[in-house]
C-alpha cells in the first residue's frame, strides 16, 4: 500500500506519453467511474509473434487531429467485456504498457477502444489511479511533460 507521500497529486486532465507505444505526449482524463484505463484505437488488427496473441492499431494522439497517426503494436495481455458510459457492453483488447506521468513511470492496463466520437483520446481508470495518485479535480495539468 503507497503512503500519501508516495502519491503525486493530478489534475482532471493531465499530459503523459506512452513510451513503449512510441506516443510522446497524449491528454488523458482522469476517470474515477472507469474501472480501465483506455486508448483511443482505430483499425485493431489481432496477430501473433512466436505463439503469443499480439494486436497492431493505430493512435490519434492528438485532440481534435484526425492526420497525425501513431502505428503501434503491443502484446495482448487480456480480453475484457467493457460497458461504456452508454450502457453498451463491448469486448476490447487489453494491452500492459508504460506510462510516463509527470517525473513517475508506471506499467499499466489500457483497453482499446475506438473514442472518435469523445472529447479525450485517453482515459485513466480506477485502476491505474488508485494507489498511484491524489486527484484534485479543480485543477488540470498539475504534472508536467517530461
Amino acid at each position: 500500500m503507497s503512503s500519501q507521500s508516495d502519491k503525486i497529486l493530478i489534475g482532471w486532465k493531465e499530459y503523459c506519453s506512452l513510451p513503449d507505444l512510441n506516443i510522446k505526449k497524449i491528454i488523458a482524463k482522469v476517470d474515477t467511474g472507469a474501472d480501465t484505463s483506455a486508448l483511443h484505437a482505430l483499425n485493431i488488427k489481432p496477430f501473433t509473434d512466436r505463439g503469443e496473441p499480439h494486436v497492431q492499431f493505430e493512435v490519434y494522439p492528438i485532440r481534435f487531429n484526425n492526420t497525425f497517426m501513431q502505428v503501434c503494436s503491443a502484446p495482448v495481455v487480456d480480453y475484457r467485456v467493457i460497458r461504456s458510459s452508454n450502457g453498451l457492453h463491448e469486448k476490447r483488447f487489453v494491452i500492459a504498457t508504460r506510462l510516463i506521468l509527470g517525473e513517475q513511470e508506471y506499467l499499466t492496463q489500457l483497453t482499446l477502444s475506438n473514442r472518435s466520437f469523445l472529447n479525450y483520446r485517453m482515459l485513466l481508470g480506477k485502476g491505474f489511479l488508485n494507489g498511484n495518485v491524489i486527484i484534485d479535480t479543480s485543477q488540470k495539468y498539475c504534472q508536467k511533460v517530461r
